[in-house]
């Protein structure tokens, strides 16, 4: 019996990791970065900071 696809790979959505100018983090969708390595402010409004978002189970 073939497995059961739930997720189909076309209704994934890729993230990555960025970094601006400043050095804050991003989490970005890949599809709204035109070239990760220079994310642009405009680019980084669709994206979450996350230096500004509560990580209760991070440690500390």
């Amino acid at each position: 019996m073939k497995p059961l696809d739930v997720y189909p790979s076309e209704k994934r959505t890729q993230f990555t990791q960025v970094r601006d100018k400043a050095g804050n983090e991003y989490i970005c969708a890949v599809d709204v970065l035109k070239d990760p390595a220079k994310p642009t402010k405009q680019e980084l409004k669709n994206c979450v900071n996350e230096s500004k978002s509560p990580q209760p189970f991070a440690g500390g």
